[in-house]
């Protein structure tokens, strides 16, 4: 790929471009390939370096510490204190999730116009949107073939139930090898990220990409223009950008952390929304083998109106300790020696909780949140949802995202009563999703409006998952690319 510049090609004091794109993931992949192909003279600008396909490997510490931001994860302060990952690189989280696109659920839209005003934004309007994500994305369903059994389980528990589930849409998902890497970087190139898909063909319109490279500061540049502060990663050096509109891409975090300390839109990042992962270990009587499969082939959604959603996770030595973390060391090393009888679930909840975002410090966000009572009956069901869907797909022990805890053997009187005494300060949670904190909306208040534009400024728009304007329940990739196809569409016309 051309046009890809290194932290050392950063070298002059001041750049100039019509267009400047910060970050490169679901929602800056859009903006770049939308103006280029309109003929704009874009630039890209990604915190991340770029990692080839040819580069990614099973050394998942050492991917962790090159594709995650904080080398893995970013702490949301609270009770109790949430773990959250997201990806620092060229393409964004699109490298580093399962690749799950799901068209936004229909209940959610109806929200968005009902209770946000939002116009334009149906399943109407949206549809060409998603067709065009899902095309260039390869968007299809993993193929049978019996390696997936984490998965085969949960599908035998919910015809025992009679529970609803389905086939995962995922990125390149009919051409998985199950290399089971999604979260580091697919080795095999199967999994289509934007660093595959979208950014090339940008690259291709004539956009150039700077990587390793930070917007650190937003400032007026006289008349329609902006001047962006950009820090070089590998020096420090610092560089000015002088652009006539800005498309922020930073992410959820990122980029209401930047309008702050830019002190041009300081009521940025005061509604955070996310959802809760809960992480299970079950372990069945017979070798399931869960490392020889991929993640997310089925998706439970019986519960979907609920909030609640259950997948057999990624299987590897690192993730199963580090879910097992809170149980010692001792049930760490028990557990690796039925490692191939074991697999890792998680149910995700839409939480209602919601978190701000402070520039305390001029390096990096501090993000807190408050539990809302509310959540936690909503967590203690689905903890007792996921550990009954378990046992019906056959586990014999179960390991819950509790602290202090010991395995649960039967969902019966021992479940009931560790949920019954549930304290939320001993739960394992973790957070992959966050939305919503630069939110959309059609009254004042709002920071974007229904055009993505930000409130109150010039020529600055957001493109990513903080445009949002609430929680959708689901993976939002599709989501957020579809929006901001439909805000450069706006934008462009």
């Amino acid at each position: 790929m051309t046009k890809i510049y290194k932290p050392e090609h950063l070298t002059n004091d001041t750049y100039r471009c019509e267009y400047l794109v910060i970050g490169s993931g679901a929602g800056g992949s859009v903006a770049a390939l939308e103006l280029a192909a309109a003929g704009k003279d874009v630039m890209i600008i990604e915190e991340g370096q770029y990692h080839k396909t040819s580069t990614f490997s099973n050394k998942i510490s050492d991917m962790m510490k090159k594709t995650w931001r904080n080398h893995g994860v970013t702490p949301f302060w609270g009770i109790p204190p949430i773990g959250f990952a997201e990806g620092k690189c060229l393409g964004g989280s699109t490298v580093i999730n399962g690749g799950l696109l799901w068209r936004t659920p229909r209940r959610i839209l109806n929200i968005w116009e009902r209770e946000y005003g939002l116009s334009g934004y149906s399943e109407d309007n949206l549809l060409l949107h998603f067709e065009k994500v899902e095309e260039l994305l390869n968007v299809g369903f993993h193929r049978e073939d019996k390696q997936n059994r984490d998965s085969e389980m949960l599908k035998i528990g919910c015809d025992s139930l009679s529970w609803k589930y389905l086939s995962v849409p995922r990125a390149g998902g009919g051409n998985c090898i199950n290399s089971n890497l999604c979260p580091t970087g697919c080795p095999s190139g199967a999994k289509q990220s934007t660093a595959l898909t979208y950014l090339p063909a940008a690259v291709k319109l004539g956009a150039r990409i700077f990587t390793s490279s930070k917007a650190i500061l937003i400032k007026d540049g006289g008349e329609t223009s902006h001047i962006i502060k950009v820090q070089n990663q590998l020096n420090n050096n610092i560089s000015n950008i002088k652009s006539d509109y800005v498309f922020l891409s930073g992410g959820a975090i990122q980029t209401p952390f930047l309008l702050q300390r830019s002190k041009i839109k300081t009521d940025a990042g005061k509604k955070l929304e996310f959802h809760f992962n809960l992480k299970f270990v079950a372990e069945f009587d017979r070798k399931i083998e869960a490392q020889k499969g991929t993640i997310f082939t089925i998706q439970v959604q019986e519960y979907m109106d609920q909030g609640l959603l259950i997948m057999a996770s990624n299987y590897q030595p690192h993730y199963l300790a580090m879910t097992l973390e809170h149980f010692g060391n001792n049930t760490i090393n028990d557990v690796m020696e039925r490692y191939e009888y074991c697999g890792l679930f998680v149910a995700q909840l839409q939480a209602k909780s919601k978190g701000k975002i402070l520039s305390i410090s001029d390096e990096s966000p501090f993000v807190s949140y408050n539990l809302n009572i509310s959540d936690i009956p909503s967590l203690k069901n689905a903890i007792k949802k996921t550990t009954k869907l378990l046992f019906a797909s056959g586990a014999k022990k179960v390991f819950l995202p509790i602290r202090d805890t010991k395995p649960i053997n039967n969902p019966g009187s021992s479940l009931e009563k560790t949920i019954d005494n549930l304290n939320p300060r001993k739960l394992e949670i973790v957070s992959v999703h966050a939305m919503a904190s630069c939110s959309m909306g059609g009254e004042p208040e709002s920071i974007t409006d229904l055009n993505g534009k930000v409130n109150g400024l010039k020529n600055i728009y957001v493109t990513d998952a903080s445009v949002l304007p609430s929680n959708i329940g689901e993976s939002p990739q599709g989501t957020i690319m579809a929006m901001s196809h439909e805000i450069l569409s706006r934008h462009l016309n």
